[in-house]
């Protein structure tokens, strides 16, 4: 059951209400859009939300214990905030969505409704369609670590305890030239060696990417610059002059692990697994498969 506060029930209860519906969208670079559909601008909590005619949300299929709630938004590509480029970008993948209910006569008479993420979303002839998924969501994500050879810790981080955003492993650098569909030109690596990147990550820090995140498939010196080749992405949204922070590159093997960064102690993978071709072996004079250490 629902509790409102004094004010908004009461004005519930009045049997004449004047209510509209407000999203704050609050995406992964920390830019948050306001969207109502009253017909003139509502502000409330530093945010303007603004109307949109062609946005319209469906119903919400609630369901039992803890599955997933899930709704759709649906509106048309009139607003600059919401473009094509931002959607293909990813831009909007995971978004946070806080659904308002606001007397638009007072907008300090509000109650917020709900809290959703933003999961599937995509675009046709400029209309996009959200699929909004509720909190619930975050009790499916995995928990625990896989059975594998390799490691599953993300480099730098509270598993791994190496330091990855310091001047060791990392560089702050800005876009000096964009070269083709997945392929920066920065400066700010300095003495790097070709390669140093390679298989590391690229999180931009400002512009219109700000806190995306992505693969290095290789870094390369091309006369005195530093390339990096992303793993495949339209920079449509890349500008000269974003900053970036490059991070160093891990392979994930034990060996890497061991011999190029001492830190073969908070490896979080199996080694020693035995591959599949273990299941095939068969006793002999070399191998007699006794139940003994297979790996000293």
């Amino acid at each position: 059951m629902r509790h409102f506060d004094a004010q908004f029930d009461a004005h519930i209860k009045s049997g004449a209400t004047t209510l509209c519906t407000c999203w704050l969208i609050t995406k992964k670079n920390d830019v948050a859009l306001g969207f109502t559909d009253h017909d003139q601008m509502l502000s409330f909590n530093g945010h303007q939300f603004m109307p949109s005619a062609g946005f319209s949300p469906s119903a919400t299929v609630q369901k039992a214990e803890s599955a997933v709630d899930t709704s759709d938004v649906m509106g048309w590509l009139d607003d600059d905030r919401i473009q094509s480029a931002h959607i293909q970008d990813g831009q909007f993948a995971g978004a946070i969505v806080d659904t308002f209910k606001v007397n638009w006569r007072d907008p300090t008479c509000r109650h917020h409704f709900r809290r959703d993420f933003i999961g599937e979303i995509i675009e046709r002839d400029g209309v996009f369609r959200a699929e909004l998924r509720s909190q619930h969501v975050l009790l499916n994500q995995a928990r625990g670590r896989l059975f594998q050879r390799t490691c599953n810790a993300e480099f730098g981080d509270g598993s791994c305890t190496l330091n990855s955003i310091g001047s060791e492993y990392s560089s702050i650098c800005s876009i000096t030239q964009i070269t083709a569909y997945n392929a920066l030109v920065v400066s700010g690596l300095g003495s790097r060696d070709s390669g140093w990147a390679s298989g590391g990550q690229v999180k931009w820090l400002s512009g219109q990417r700000k806190n995306k995140a992505m693969r290095i498939l290789r870094h390369e010196k091309l006369d005195g610059t530093d390339v990096l080749y992303l793993d495949g992405t339209n920079h449509t949204l890349s500008e000269i002059g974003d900053q970036l922070r490059i991070t160093f590159g891990c392979d994930k093997e034990f060996a890497t692990c061991r011999e190029k960064f001492a830190n073969q102690l908070n490896f979080q993978g199996f080694p020693h697994i035995p591959g599949e071709a273990f299941i095939l072996k068969y006793p002999s004079a070399d191998n007699p498969l006794d139940g003994g250490v297979l790996v000293n």
